[in-house]
């Protein structure tokens, strides 16, 4: 009985060798490519005309979900310059305004794709500063 053991083993042993590296590099790559999802929650910060400020707004941050690799997705909760979106409404004027979260000025790296933002839009309310008008009668 023993003698039959340890020849199955020793058996083509160069055969088997080959093959368990060849089973452990295909374990390996096929691990390291399954894409993982990670959400963040990523600031928003508001640009406004001179004259004018937000007095109010839904919301100050939204949260992003995303899928990569893991050593991307690493880089990505790492990173201090994707922690703020500089949102531009000063075209946008007074009062309440709807402002989308656009996709493309969310900065990720390399292999990591958006899945989603939550919320997509935020409300604001944008009013013109009271001190400006004392200024604009005084010139007048």
């Amino acid at each position: 009985m023993r003698r039959r053991w340890s020849d199955a083993v020793t058996e083509n042993f160069s055969y088997k060798v080959v093959a368990l590296f060849i089973s452990l590099i295909l374990w390996l790559t096929i691990l390291g490519r399954r894409d993982f999802v990670l959400s963040k929650n990523v600031e928003v910060d508001l640009v406004t005309a001179p004259g004018t400020h937000v007095v109010a707004q839904t919301t100050d941050h939204i949260k992003v979900k995303v899928s990569g690799p893991r050593a991307a997705l690493k880089k990505f909760m790492e990173s201090s310059l994707s922690q703020n979106i500089n949102l531009d409404i000063s075209q946008k004027g007074e009062g309440v305004v709807y402002v989308d979260i656009p996709l493309n000025k969310i900065d990720v790296p390399l292999g990591v794709k958006i899945l989603g933002v939550r919320p997509n839009q935020i409300q604001v309310e944008v009013v013109k500063i009271k001190g400006d008008e004392n200024d604009e009668q005084k010139g007048q």
